[in-house]
């Protein structure tokens, strides 16, 4: 749990943002077509939407495992427009050919910063490693 006056690591709140920035993606965009989609896509957006938003509120409150949550919404945000575009054969959103490049671009985002959080963090259950004993000169001696 995040105890009163630890600050949140630079590196979980940039997995937070990439993540928030995702999660607002699939409201907006995501989930109103996906709901014009017969079969189960709408709801399995919806409930990938859900998990996004529960691995945000874990990281804000200092649970790590919220990384893993990140984790599994952009792995399938990788295999999502292949899915859904090739093998389903249903038209790009709008026409645009390139949308693609879109949901890969925030999945290699929350993937890269997910696992330099995680790293940061240490073991399972571990704390933060600090970096206050680090010492940074600047110029000569």
């Amino acid at each position: 749990m995040l105890k009163k006056g630890r600050r949140i690591s630079i590196y979980v709140q940039a997995a937070m943002a990439v993540m928030l920035i995702q999660l607002v993606h699939k409201i907006v965009r995501e989930i109103p077509h996906a709901l014009n989609m017969e079969g189960p896509g709408g709801v399995f957006t919806i409930v990938l939407a859900c998990l996004l938003a529960v691995g945000i509120l874990l990281l804000f409150v200092g649970i790590r495992w919220g990384l893993l949550l990140g984790i599994v919404d952009a792995v399938w945000m990788l295999f999502q427009p292949i899915l859904v575009h090739v093998i389903l054969a249903r038209p790009a959103v709008d026409g645009i050919w390139w949308y693609p490049v879109f949901p890969w671009t925030q999945a290699i985002l929350i993937l890269y910063f997910c696992i330099l959080a995680w790293k940061e963090l240490g073991q399972p259950g571990g704390e933060p490693e600090s970096h206050e004993d680090t010492v940074v000169r600047v110029g000569g001696a």
